[in-house]
């Protein structure tokens, strides 16, 4: 099962650097919501706000690629008429969808040097890593946690026929719930529980704090903590949406 995740993460990489769709996305709109973000907070004399501006970009887009070109991913495979093969081959569903998870949270470290060079070029910001090494392991380590909960989305995707639409719907409610978008002080005090759950929360926590200064590692633990969970919850999941799909046909399109 090694063998086959690995194979299917270098396949989903390779088909995500040729894919003009996915190269132009990754290249533009992270400019994009990074600068909105520079001159909305308009903190000239606050290089390290920016620079943590910079980072959300880059979680965001990392969600985004998730759950938007995973979808667009499964779309594919439906409309190659590969979905059922996948589904039908001898070996667990989740070696075969979660490659595709793990390697479109990967495709977003694209978003990550994007930003931060976007910054560096236009606004001056200051590239400075307090803590190389943690900074090293949080990525990979959010990249994981994020593919993960995507993981679990991706159950749904298998019985929904419009699995792109879904991944589109399904960007800035965790945009917003766990603080990229907005200040969670802003929101209502539910919300600060929910974005717990959530793996862009201590993704960016983790990042942010390596980058920045502080105590970075309590996040990344975290991130391991959810990243477990998900992976729990995504089997049980991906089972009950698999046995679903089978008893209504709706794995071809309609």
């Amino acid at each position: 099962m090694t063998r086959v995740f690995v194979t299917g993460v270098r396949l989903q990489l390779l088909q995500l650097m040729r894919s003009g769709f996915d190269i132009s996305a990754m290249l533009v709109w992270p400019i994009i919501f990074a600068s909105i973000a520079f001159y909305l907070l308009d903190a000239k004399e606050s290089p390290r706000l920016l620079f943590a501006a910079s980072l959300g970009t880059a979680v965001m887009m990392m969600w985004a690629q998730v759950v938007v070109g995973a979808g667009g991913a499964l779309d594919n495979q439906r409309v190659f008429g590969t979905l059922e093969l996948l589904v039908g081959a001898p070996v667990p569903l989740v070696t075969l969808i979660a490659p595709i998870m793990i390697a479109s949270g990967a495709f977003g470290v694209y978003g990550l040097v994007v930003t931060i060079v976007w910054g560096r070029l236009l606004f001056g910001i200051p590239i400075t890593i307090v803590h190389p090494l943690a900074f090293a392991v949080s990525i990979p380590a959010c990249i994981v946690a994020i593919g993960l909960l995507g993981l679990i989305t991706a159950a749904t995707f298998v019985l929904y026929r419009s699995a792109f639409a879904l991944g589109v719907a399904m960007q800035y409610p965790v945009f917003i719930a766990t603080g990229l978008l907005v200040p969670l002080s802003v929101l209502p005090a539910w919300v600060g529980p929910v974005s717990w759950l959530l793996a862009p929360t201590w993704g960016f926590r983790a990042i942010k704090a390596a980058a920045l200064g502080g105590s970075p590692w309590p996040a990344i633990g975290m991130c391991a903590v959810v990243s477990v969970a998900y992976l729990a919850i995504a089997l049980v999941c991906l089972a009950f949406f698999e046995r679903l799909a089978r008893s209504r046909a709706s794995l071809r399109l309609a």
